[in-house]
Parts: structure tokens; sequence; C-alpha cells
């Protein structure tokens, strides 16, 4: 994605001009160079940096390029600045809010690219191709067919979706139900045909039976012999025959609408299910990059409300859609066959429902979107409410929870007031216009009648056929509603089915079941966001068997190291070896099954203890689990508990200490038998007979085991063969616990700081 903003008109016309080149970058500053909210405009070609003001057509900087070195951003208290330096003086180009970071990331980093590429060529090293603006896949994206703003967290255009592909793409989910679909088409066709005798026989009724005239009287002596005379006796025997068949008709209608009807629920609630396992096991391999950008709540909206709605769009929207096709289409041939001219009247008025329906098509569709966006929002809201109860209750802040559930509810309130109104206020027009075909059929088939053109009876059955054609009429015409709520859970289903795996198998993939336990980063550098590197060329060698400590300030990519061994991201440059194969090389499978995590803020599913240790095995026996339990040091405390191992830990173990679920989660990674062991702050936030029954568990399971360990107490270090120092980043210092003492240097200096502080908790106490 290009950094090229639409410029004002009077500064684009200005540049043309002033022939300056073609913009690589131009884009809006909002903060003045004395940081107030301003607007300001960098523009950037091939040969210069420009900073134009407000509404002004001349430059207040302009540099060369090939004279600037150095850019950065540099943070400020409300915002920050770009910042180069220019014959060895540094000169602050703009100032930009934190609104504006992602953007002038990449700007700094299209600068950043630009010097090296000239300071490449200029000592005759191979250079690469000329530096491009780098894409920002995180950044809201415009439709490149109508170029309007996509909605947040989707890559679908509401307004230019191809409303049939999803009808199509839908319908393909019902080719393992093909039997099933074909009987219920078979009965839809058949049901309609039963459905057009009953109006048939309205004729008979009033022309044969209720208002006779000497013509039919001689018409039935003619055609039945049994009928002597046209006496009233006649006429009730023949109305009881009509009123059989019409029961006989209602009933066969009705059976056959049964068998579909259930046979429609067992497809769609078969589909659904086929559908809602799908999107959940997709869920399972996407990338927790796309975690990070779709709230949990939204996820879960999506795997049960909205394949919900999709199962009733193949239920019901399926067999009322093709019915009333089909019906509309067989009344309609009758009507015409039985009088041309009253079925043109009937017809008028359905251009005009057509054309309107067409033009409010959009902006009922983009009223639901808003309504299903805010309610998925909702949904989060609860989800991440409920999640951090604790937190809620230990600020006292339930009535702030209640206003923020309120404002959200509210707004998916005033959403679904806004489309449920503006339908309800459009219907009743729309079918005042449809019904008026009716009254000229009365009109004129009522003046056909008086001059003898056409019987009552005929008239009659026109009207009862008319009646059931403008039911599935009705329907058409709300046809835009309701596919504008179904399709948008359609649509919001698929756009997850189509998020890209971002970590998959490569084709070439490597299995190894048996890993020895050699890890080596090789020039590794990573950053959550292109342009903003949490790691820095990182190379180790780690042997199999070693414990390494990793060490540093929060921030300094401590974490972020075992989650690219596991990985959970992909490294952006260099590349991370297990057993010399890059891990990009290796089957996830084979690479994550033999790796083993114990986390600070441990997390337990709910149920009991014994199937959270066997999580990791789900064949284990009750006595390896037990044994994986004593061997960390858990197996007397849940002795200890009433239901022993049976005992509910709760939602996510909150019904056991910190310390015992640290504990079991141990035995978790003991029972799982890892050949890389990674210990995130094992030990933090316990007591210390606790950390000391955990440090003892710890100690016998990283023997004869690759172990990564990131340690709050540098003391818990001691025994690790070499202890790494991360600083911005970067490895700062690598040594054993003792070398780096010796040194004096960082990690010395944070040991220290330790002791200090635990001397000052001391006397607090």
């Amino acid at each position: 994605m290009s950094l090229i903003e639409i410029l004002p008109k009077a500064l684009d016309e200005a540049l043309k001009r002033q022939d300056t080149g073609e913009p690589v970058i131009a884009v809006v500053v909002d903060l003045t160079p004395n940081g107030r909210f301003g607007e300001e405009w960098l523009i950037v070609t091939d040969k210069h940096l420009r900073v134009y003001p407000a509404n002004a057509t001349t430059p207040r900087l302009e540099v060369a390029l090939e004279k600037i070195s150095a850019p950065t951003t540099d943070s400020l208290i409300g915002g920050s600045a770009l910042i180069v330096t220019v014959n060895l003086e540094t000169v602050e180009v703009v100032r930009f809010s934190n609104a504006c970071q992602r953007k002038f990331g990449r700007v700094n980093q299209y600068l950043s690219d630009v010097v090296k590429h000239r300071d490449d060529k200029a000592a005759g090293k191979e250079v690469k191709q000329t530096p491009a603006v780098e894409p920002d896949n995180e950044e809201r994206k415009r439709c490149p067919t109508c170029h309007l703003l996509l909605p947040e967290g989707t890559k679908v255009c509401p307004a230019c979706l191809d409303k049939s592909k999803v009808i199509l793409r839908l319908m393909g989910y019902l080719k393992p139900y093909w039997r099933q679909v074909l009987v219920v088409w078979l009965l839809m066709i058949l049901g309609v045909v039963v459905g057009l005798i009953p109006p048939y026989l309205t004729r008979p009724l009033v022309d044969n039976v209720l208002a006779p005239s000497e013509q039919h009287i001689s018409a039935i002596h003619d055609v039945a012999e049994s009928v002597r005379a046209a006496s009233l006796h006649d006429r009730k025997v023949l109305l009881g025959w009509l009123v059989l068949a019409l029961l006989l008709a209602q009933i066969a209608a009705q059976a056959i609408g049964i068998i579909r009807g259930r046979l429609l629920v067992a497809v769609g609630t078969a589909l659904s299910h086929d559908l809602r396992v799908q999107l959940y096991a997709h869920l399972q391999f996407l990338s927790l990059r796309f975690f990070d950008k779709h709230p949990v709540g939204a996820m879960i909206a999506r795997v049960t409300q909205d394949t919900q709605s999709l199962e009733s769009v193949l239920v019901d929207g399926m067999q009322h859609f093709v019915v009333n096709i089909l019906t509309l289409v067989g009344i309609g041939v009758v009507l015409f066959i039985m009088d041309w001219r009253l079925t043109l009247l009937v017809l008028l008025p359905v251009p005009i429902v057509i054309y309107l329906s067409g033009r409010f098509w959009k902006h009922v569709i983009s009223l639901w979107h808003r309504y299903w966006h805010y309610r998925a929002r909702l949904t989060a809201s609860v989800s991440d409410s409920l999640s951090g109860t604790r937190v809620v209750k230990a600020f006292a802040k339930e009535r702030e929870e209640i206003d923020r559930f309120t404002r959200h509810s509210s707004e998916m309130l005033a959403s679904d007031v806004a489309a449920e109104q503006t339908w309800t206020t459009f219907f009743p027009i729309l079918w005042f216009i449809v019904s008026t075909g009716s009254l000229l059929v009365w009109y004129f088939g009522g003046l056909s009648v008086l001059s003898g053109g056409m019987t009552l009876g005929v008239l009659m059955m026109f009207l009862a056929y008319l009646g059931m054609f403008y039911g599935p009429l009705q329907f058409l015409s709300r046809i835009a509603d309701y596919l504008a709520r179904s399709l948008t859970s359609s649509e919001r289903v698929f756009e997850i089915l189509d998020s890209d795996q971002e970590i998959k198998d490569a084709d070439d993939a490597v299995a190894m079941p048996n890993i020895k336990g050699r890890v080596e980063f090789r020039a590794m550098t990573f950053g959550y966001e292109s342009h903003k590197p949490v790691l820095k060329n990182i190379n180790m060698d780690v042997a199999p068997g070693e414990m390494i400590g990793l060490v540093g300030r929060s921030g300094a990519g401590k974490s972020t190291t075992v989650n690219l061994i596991c990985r959970l991201f992909e490294v952006s440059q260099g590349e991370i070896l297990v057993d010399g194969v890059n891990i990009k090389k290796i089957r996830q499978q084979d690479l994550r099954s033999q790796i083993g995590i114990v986390l600070q803020d441990t997390f337990l599913f709910n149920g009991t203890i014994a199937e959270n240790i066997g999580y990791a095995r789900p064949s284990a026996s009750r006595e390896d689990i037990m044994a994986a339990a004593k061997a960390a040091n858990a197996h007397d405390f849940i002795v200890r508990k009433n239901e022993g191992y049976d005992t509910k830990v709760g939602e996510r173990g909150q019904l056991l200490s910190g310390g015992e679920r640290q504990r079991v989660a141990i035995a978790r990674a003991i029972l799982h038998n890892p050949r890389i062991l990674i210990l995130d702050e094992a030990t933090a936030s316990v007591d210390t007979d606790t950390e000391k029954q955990i440090q003892e568990a710890i100690a016998r399971m990283v023997k004869g085991r690759t172990t990564f360990a990131i340690a709050h107490r540098l003391s818990t270090l001691r025994n690790a063969n070499r202890v790494v120092l991360l600083k911005d980043g970067e490895i700062a210092e690598i040594g054993t616990h003792a070398e780096l003492l010796e040194k004096k240097g960082e990690f010395s200096r944070l040991v220290d700081m330790q002791k200090e502080m635990s001397s000052v908790m001391a006397v607090g106490k």
C-alpha cells in the first residue's frame, strides 16, 4: 500500500507547476512544529524531502535526499517527531501525534532504506532494487473498486460484494447432502402443483354450485349421467365432492410441507454443524497475530451466532425462496392462460417494485452491517468483562462495566431500530403499490362479468390465484431485507474461513519426530510491525540439554524470543534452526509436540486436576498422571483435597492458588516429556515455600532437556549454563551467572538493584 494521500487542490496544482517529480510519499501531518494540533504536508520524491504548511504552496523545509542520514522517530510528550541528520546537524522534519505512529514508521523505514541503498552503492557493495514504501498490512484498507474504507477487521466491501457468488458458495455446502436436497426439490415442485388445485376448484364451486346459470345446469346434465336435474340436492352433492377435494388437497399440501420441512431441518442443522466445525478448526490454525487483532468475543459470535444464522438461511430461506419462485411462475402461467389482459394489469406495478427494491438494497444492507458490527462488539465486551471478573471486583468497577455494557447495547439497539424501522416504513409503501393491481382486476374483471364476457366463477378463480400470486411477490419484495441479514452472516463466516494461515507447513516440510534439542539463532531479527524490530540480529548457539537464562527489562524481547522458538510468529530476517534445520522447514506438529511451556500466567481448562495434567498426553494412565504430579511436587496438595485428582479447578483454574496452578502446569509439562522446555517467569508471584517446591520440580524437569528460562528473580538462574541479557532487542551480555557478576556490567547492576529492593522490603516487614 502506497503512502500517497489526497493532496489539497492548490498544493497539488503547485507541485505540478513546479515539476518537482512524482511523489513517493505524500502524507498529512497532524501537529505543527510547536506541538499544537494543525495540518502540514510531508512530500518525498526521488530527489527531495519537503514540508508544506497548511494552505501553503511554498515549503517551509526542503532537503535533498542525498544529504539526509540517520533518519529516526523520536518520542516526545504527546507525540513524536521525524528527525534526520543533514551535514552533521540534527533537523526535526515534522511532529505527529500517536495516531500517525504507524504511518510515520513506514516513512522512517523508507528513508532508512534510501540512505542504506545510497551508502551501499557508494561503498561498491551489491545493491538490491530501488527502495520502495513497505505495505502496511495492519492499516485499514480501501476497497480497490469503490475506494471506500473497508469495515474494521474485514477485507470484504459490503458495497461491492457479489451476492450471487456468496449464495453459490453457500449452495456448495449442500453437495454432501445432494440426495436429500433432490428429494426436497421434488417435494417443492409437487407441493406447488398441489397448492394450485384449490383455486382451480373455485370455478365449479361458484358456477356449478353456488351461483349456477342455465348454461351450467345443462352442462352438468351432459357431463354427469348420474345428474338428471339441476336440483338443490344435486348441487349439494357436488358441493360435498368439491369440499372433499379441497380437504384432500389441503391434507396433501400439509403432508408434503411437513416431510419437506423435516428433511430441510435435518440438512440445515447438519450443514450448520459442518460449517461450525470447519470454522472452529480453521481458527485453531490461525496465528496469534490474528487473535491479537480480533477480539475473542467477536470470534465466539461468528462461531455460534453467525453459523446459526446460516442455518436459518438454508432451512427457512431456501425452501421459502424456491417455493415462492415456483409458485410465482406457476400462477403466472395459469393467469396468462386464463386471461392475459387481466394478467398484464396485475403486472403493471411490478417494474416499479423491482426498481424501488434495487434502490433500497444498498441502504438496507449497510444498516444491517452496522448492526452486526455492534452486536459483535457487544459480545466481545461481555466476554472481556466476564473473563476479568476478579479484576472488576478488585477495583470496584462494576458500575463502570454496567455503563460500558449499556453503552454498547444502546448502540446495537439504535442500529437494530434504524434497520427495522427503515424496512417497516418502506415495506407498506411497496405493498400498497403491488396491491393496486388487484383493484384493477376487480374493476375490469367486474365489467367483463356484467357484460357477459366472463362468468363469476372465472373471476373468483382468477382472484383466488391472484391472492396466491401476491404472497410470493410480497416475499420476494422483502428478499432485499432477508438477504441483507443472511448474507452479512455469510460474509463474516467466510471472511474467517478465507483468512490465510500466516504460519503453515512448507510443501517440503521435514518430519522430525525425535528432536535432540540443539537450537541456533542466526542473524535473527523480528518485529510485530515490520518497521519496529523487537529483536535485532540475534546470534546464539544452544547445545542439546543446555539451560539458557533470559533476562532483561520489560520489553527487551525475552517472551518474544521463546514465542519464536515455538514458531508462534515468523522471524522477519535471519533464521532459527533446530537440530540444524530451519524451523520453517519442520512440521509444526513435530516441533510443538516436543516443546513444553510453563508460563507465569498459567492457564488451566475448566475440568479436573487429572484432566489438566493429562491434557499433554490424553492416553496417559492415572499412574502416569500421579507420577508427573509427584515429580512436580503437586501430589501432596492434590491428595489433601476432598476430591483428590478429580477436584474441579474452575474457570481458568481459579479454584486453585497460584502456586498450585503452577505445579499442575509443571506436572502437565513433565507428562508431555518435551525435548525443549520453556519456563516463562515460572516462579514469579508465589511465596518462598511454594517457590522452593517449584524450583525443586523444575530442577528435576530440566535434566537432559534444552531449557530456556525467563526469570524474574535473577538468583534463580545460578544453575543455568549461560545467562543471556537482552537490552533494546539485542544481546548485551552473555555468560554464566558468575562470569556476568564478575564483569560488573548490566547484569551485575540488575542483581544489585534486586538485592537493594529485597532489603527495603525486608525492612518494611
